[in-house]
């Protein structure tokens, strides 16, 4: 088996770090997450949840896998 283009194991956060959404992220589809003044692929920690983060909405960072960040809704919005 070539090692090269298996998965990383998700790296968890001891503690959820706060992004906002700046591309939708849906249960089937990656989007993108502005995090300390850059911008990361993201996708949902669950993604059997059914729900869509629209742009504007702040999510909790749980982990990171390779350079895709994990993350899951928090209920906030951008003031």
């Amino acid at each position: 088996m070539n090692h090269l283009f298996s998965p990383k194991s998700p790296r968890i956060f001891p503690e959820p770090i706060q992004g906002i959404t700046d591309r939708s992220i849906t249960y089937d589809q990656t989007g993108r997450v502005k995090f300390q003044g850059t911008y990361w692929s993201a996708r949902l920690y669950q993604p059997s949840q059914q729900m869509i983060i629209s742009p504007g909405e702040y999510v909790s960072i749980i982990a990171i896998q390779g350079i895709t960040l994990l993350v899951a809704p928090t209920g906030l919005e951008q003031i």
